[in-house]
């Protein structure tokens, strides 16, 4: 007897395998653009946090007049 299947058989089994690589791909595509999303969301969380961080500081200025030049450090 022969153990092949029917080419019917065989076309049916090979359009079933790449249906589910098929739906396979796209959730994949689907989970990794959502990964993405998060991850751009991710990024410009932390460069608005970095330009925060580098603001420059307002500069403090001491109480009182200057002082008086010959006491100054040299």
């Amino acid at each position: 007897m022969d153990d092949v299947p029917p080419a019917d058989d065989r076309e049916r089994r090979l359009i079933e395998a790449v249906v589910s690589l098929a739906k396979t791909f796209r959730e994949e595509r689907e989970h990794l653009l959502r990964r993405v999303t998060q991850l751009e969301r991710e990024i410009e969380l932390l460069a608005i946090r970095l330009d925060a961080h580098e603001q420059p500081r307002p500069v403090e200025l001491p109480d009182g007049p200057p002082p008086d030049p010959s006491r100054m450090p040299s």
